[in-house]
């Protein structure tokens, strides 16, 4: 009888101890206040894979997380977005204050840890930096010694907390990370704000140049370290184009990728092809896209190319326009049909899409300048429909003129689609029969501007009325 409850205990204990290896999920719950969302986003690294979870009406949320690979994964309530660690068997609790996001946000639970100390190494960072302009745009002496001043904080944040060896060593890689983007940035927000370059001492970039490129775990948990990937490409490459104006861009990522074992970074360097070799002024385009579709391991990003691809080909001038029929602020809908016989300038933002803002002071003089021409100034929104109320209320706030649309269904529209928007704000040409003048529009504050559409109007110099 004891030889077989020993038998029959050995069993059990195998048979547990197989059932936690196959564990492929972790839990997350928690309490949200303030807070009118009823949605709770959780993304991989890559935004390839989403998942919504409903707050209920007192706040309270809970769902399971198929866990692929441990990491950090993106937790997004309405607009505000950060991220947090998950690994397979995780039962986390996470709680905030919706008024006092960053500030409330806290864990507990199986994984609380490695959480709590994200969170606060957050809050730290946001301290130190403050406001962006004053952290970045002082003399370059003074911002090296705030940054040199951050780092030993940083470091001395981590090695005085308790996370295990493993946690500690990834969090090592992601403070040193973050001290080279940050020290690269010092060129950009300066630029930026002074709208001129500073003076920086040779070797100032040697650090992005140098650096790690073939760091699978950090790309994997580190959205800072994917984007030094991006800056190093393009430092790479310009330097490369300076010492030969006549290389191929593809050729040079091919030749760069060589080494690289991460196939996931491989194909983040090759993405960056998308935007400088498939447009519509790129001679050598079909013979480009088919080389940079071999390269490619991703089907994912793949499909994106062949999508833009495409694109390329219905965008060309002279092209019929794709359609569309959206919903218009002042009621009903409108079509591009109902638009034929004008020229339409079509603007497509967002109301969380800060350039797009800053255009429209420069839009709404062009509205006033063209009043009574046969142009239409078409205002397309590709907010979603949690921001819907955000974009009803921002029109007549703004009080830009012209008309005010929001496209069905944000970036996943087919006419978004059709001219691979993605970045924002982007203007299109469309001439009075529905045809593509330009996919590629100068803005409404290019000095350009003006002229160009006084050129197209004097080719169809019909003037119409105007009550807008």
């Amino acid at each position: 009888m004891n030889k077989f409850l020993l038998i029959l205990a050995t069993t059990l204990l195998v048979s547990c101890n197989n059932n936690s290896s196959k564990i492929e999920f972790a839990t997350i719950s928690g309490k949200v206040i303030n807070s009118k969302e009823t949605l709770l986003r959780i993304t991989t690294y890559d935004y390839r894979t989403s998942k919504k979870i409903t707050i209920d009406s007192s706040g309270y949320y809970r769902d399971t997380i198929r866990i692929q690979k441990k990491g950090f994964y993106g937790y997004q309530i309405g607009s505000t977005y950060t991220s947090i660690y998950l690994d397979k068997g995780d039962n986390l609790k996470v709680d905030l204050d919706a008024n006092e996001f960053f500030k409330s946000i806290s864990a507990s639970g199986k994984g609380a840890e490695i959480n709590n100390f994200k969170f606060n190494r957050d809050r730290l960072m946001n301290e130190l930096v403050g406001d962006a302009k004053e952290f970045f745009v002082v003399p370059l002496e003074q911002f090296l010694d705030k940054l040199s001043s951050n780092k030993i904080a940083y470091s001395d944040q981590l090695e005085e907390s308790n996370l295990i060896l493993e946690y500690k060593d990834m969090f090592r890689k992601m403070n040193e990370y973050n001290y080279i983007l940050t020290k690269f940035n010092y060129d950009k927000f300066n630029h930026y704000h002074l709208k001129e370059h500073p003076i920086l001492p040779n070797g100032y970039n040697d650090l992005v140049l140098n650096m790690d490129i073939d760091d699978n775990n950090s790309f994997h948990f580190d959205k800072t370290y994917r984007t030094l990937i991006v800056e190093h490409f393009r430092l790479t490459s310009k330097n490369a184009l300076i010492e030969n104006p006549n290389l191929s861009l593809v050729n040079f990522v091919d030749n760069k990728i060589k080494d690289i074992k991460s196939t996931e970074i491989k194909d983040q360097i090759i993405s960056m092809l998308f935007r400088t070799q498939i447009k519509l002024d790129n001679k050598n385009i079909d013979s480009d896209y088919k080389r940079i579709h071999n390269l490619l391991s991703s089907k994912n990003l793949k499909e994106k190319l062949t999508e833009k691809y495409k694109a390329i080909g219905i965008s060309k001038p002279e092209t019929t326009a794709a359609s569309f029929n959206y919903e218009n602020h002042k009621g009903g809908t409108t079509s591009l049909n109902d638009l034929k016989g004008k020229i339409l300038y079509i603007d497509i933002w967002a109301t969380w899409c800060g350039p797009c803002i800053n255009e429209m002071p420069a839009l709404t003089e062009l509205i006033k300048y063209f009043k009574g021409k046969n142009i239409e100034f078409v205002n397309i929104s590709i907010d979603t429909k949690n921001q819907y109320d955000k974009w009803r209320a921002m029109v007549p706030e703004l009080n830009v003129g012209g008309l005010q649309l929001i496209a069905d269904n944000g970036l996943k529209s087919e006419f978004m689609k059709a001219y691979s928007v993605g970045l924002i704000p982007r203007s299109i040409l469309i001439d009075e029969n529905g045809k593509i003048i330009s996919a590629m529009a100068p803005r409404p504050s290019d000095p350009k501007t003006k002229n160009y559409l006084n050129e197209l109007l004097l080719k169809n110099p019909i003037l119409v009325s105007s009550n807008k």
